[in-house]
């Protein structure tokens, strides 16, 4: 039986296991449940799962299987169960904690208020807390509400708090020295790794810290984080995390490495690809070592979770003797993969991986592309959910990316197009990026903003990206803005702060830009330019920007940029100074060098 199994009200995973959870009617999201329930005048039972938490199908064939569970549920509450990857906007609300405490089982007010919130509960627990709220709904109201009021409080004078420390705080390149510091104060050397909350040691995949510390290297030659880096990359291939017969990564492993828990999430292979094969590209020794996580990696994406159309799908599961594959496809999740192919493909001369990269992207803007509401959240034999950031952020770098690579005009459009529609719907000027766009749904707690620091370094990212391909400085502009609002505090963020500090890096410093004028459109041979072309995706720099320019096609852009009209040629620049022509490509570093007065290699 397939783990996502239709009920009355929509589509859940369940356990693929013999179970009895299927039995409860469960009702989806929205307006019919939370109606329900002020009607009945019942609290809402809501239940957080995903398609590959093994802990959500344990708690399937456990509580939710147990009869007095099923009688509770059917008679006392309005049962509302929910997918995590389908709705991250409500997860993100309502998780006890984090991604690692799913299942939560949250009991709501019919408005949607929490009145106690759990982590993953046996039958007697659930049973006792049921009664407990049930107890409390019909004969404490009051208390109830006073702990609701309290508690909407204490969320409204957070937001004031975080608003009030969001005005614009300085960026300086003492951030990078902040996270290098995080990173350092996590590390652990037996083996080498990271304890994530000082007592857990090396229970997740850490692509951002692999490439904080990659960077590092090459901005400040700094050895001991080159070394650290590949360290770690060793440790997370050496131990459980890395499947050597199968490919990919496990979304986490126990404690010591020992054993992996049986998830694999496309988003995670993506994330790791780009990470390893920046890391691979870095040194010669490191490249030979890291071949078969990325080879193992890459094929597995293209093996196991894509299909002909050109999808990535979500995630897999391997259970003793199944293995479960979630067919649906998730934007965000997608896209990360797309990046990752793109960017192991240029950096490792693989145009099988290039090719398969722009397949998910064109795959995307053809079945999740939604015109002036920017990009849908899910496909799954049709189009749904509008209005989450992340996909748009992680469409965005996906289109950038098969922009830079391919040098083929309809992404760099279709990149500019979304831009302008998240400034316009989800940017709110000296705040950030909302992680929903205005006139979201706004149940429960839907109806507070949440600015995440994830998705708004990803769209400064972007926008820096974007500036350094157009020299618009009002993308500039956002994204330091953007940036600034969350300069305070990093300290206190811990390992996120990793992808943060180097962005804002990237944004403080004088890149490398390589603008490649080609006779003839890409696509078309090229002997001169795409020599030129592939070796600047090559180039060993922290970061770069690379752009193949039509001489007649990008005329307007050539212009805008101030370069002179010559074809089969090679700029380098940094801002509004540009150095060449150059026709070689060993030419590159040593115009580098005297452009930004530093060593480039």
């Amino acid at each position: 039986m397939s783990p996502v199994s239709m009920t009355a009200e929509g589509a859940f995973p369940f356990s693929p296991r013999t179970n009895r959870a299927r039995e409860i009617a469960w009702r989806e999201w929205g307006d019919r449940p939370f109606d329900e329930a002020r009607r009945s005048d019942k609290p809402i039972l809501l239940s957080i799962v995903t398609f590959w938490s093994t802990s959500s199908y344990a708690m399937d064939e456990g509580a939710f299987s147990d009869q007095r569970v099923i009688d509770l549920l059917g008679e006392q509450f309005v049962a509302v169960r929910v997918d995590a990857d389908e709705r991250p906007d409500v997860a993100e609300r309502y998780l006890l904690a984090s991604p690692e405490a799913l299942p939560t089982v949250a009991f709501l007010t019919p408005e949607g208020d929490p009145i106690e919130t759990h982590g993953p509960l046996d039958a007697d627990a659930l049973v006792h807390a049921a009664h407990e709220v049930l107890g409390e709904w019909f004969r404490e109201r009051d208390a109830v509400a006073q702990r609701v009021d309290a508690a909407r409080a204490m969320r409204a004078a957070e937001r004031a708090a975080a608003r009030a420390t969001r005005a614009p705080g300085i960026l300086t390149p003492s951030i990078l020295d902040t996270a290098l510091d995080v990173v350092q104060n996590h590390w652990v050397e037996d083996p080498p790794g990271l304890d994530e909350d000082h007592g857990t040691v090396g229970l997740r995949p850490h692509p951002e810290v692999l490439r904080l510390l990659r960077y590092a290297y090459h901005r400040r030659w700094l050895a001991p984080e080159f070394n650290r880096a590949f360290a770690l990359a060793e440790t997370l291939v050496d131990g459980a995390l890395f499947d050597r017969i199968e490919g990919g990564f496990f979304r986490a492993a126990s404690t010591g490495w020992a054993e992996a828990v049986p998830e694999k999430l496309a988003r995670t292979q993506g994330a790791m690809l780009l990470a390893l094969a920046e890391l691979a590209r870095s040194d010669e020794e490191a490249e030979a070592a890291l071949h078969e996580p990325i080879e193992g990696t890459a094929t597995y994406l293209v093996e196991s979770l894509g299909d002909a159309t050109g999808a990535i799908v979500s995630s897999e599961v391997t259970e003793p003797g199944a293995i479960d594959i979630d067919r649906r496809v998730f934007t965000g999740s997608a896209a990360v993969v797309a990046r990752g192919l793109l960017r192991a493909g240029a950096l490792l001369d693989r145009r099988d991986w290039i090719e398969r990269g722009r397949r998910v992207v064109d795959f995307l803007l053809s079945r999740a592309r939604a015109g002036e509401a920017g990009m849908y959240h899910a496909w799954d034999g049709s189009p749904r959910t509008l209005g989450i950031l992340d996909d748009q952020a992680q469409m965005l770098l996906a289109l950038l990316e098969a922009y830079e690579v391919s040098g083929q005009g309809h992404y760099f459009e279709q990149a500019r197009q979304i831009a302008r529609v998240v400034d316009r719907d989800w940017h709110e000027p000296g705040i950030g990026f909302r992680d929903l766009a205005d006139g979201s749904e706004d149940l429960g707690l839907l109806a507070e903003p949440r600015y995440p620091l994830a998705e708004n370094t990803d769209m400064a990212e972007a926008l820096i990206w974007l500036a350094r391909l157009t020299h618009d400085e009002r993308h500039l502009s956002t994204a330091q803005e953007t940036l600034g609002a969350f300069a305070h505090g990093l300290e206190g963020r811990g390992l996120a702060v990793a992808s943060y500090a180097r962005v804002v890096d990237r944004l403080l410093s004088a890149e490398p830009e390589f603008k490649i004028v080609a006779e003839y459109p890409a696509g078309e041979p090229d002997a001169v330019a795409d020599p030129l072309h592939a070796a600047a995706l090559r180039l060993r720099l922290a970061d770069r920007t690379v752009q193949r320019l039509d001489r007649v096609g990008d005329a307007e852009l050539i212009r805008q940029l101030g370069l002179p009209d010559v074809a089969k040629v090679a700029y380098v620049c940094s801002g509004s100074t540009c150095l060449g022509p150059l026709t070689d490509a060993e030419q590159y570093l040593p115009t580098v060098e005297e452009l930004l007065g530093a060593p480039a290699s």
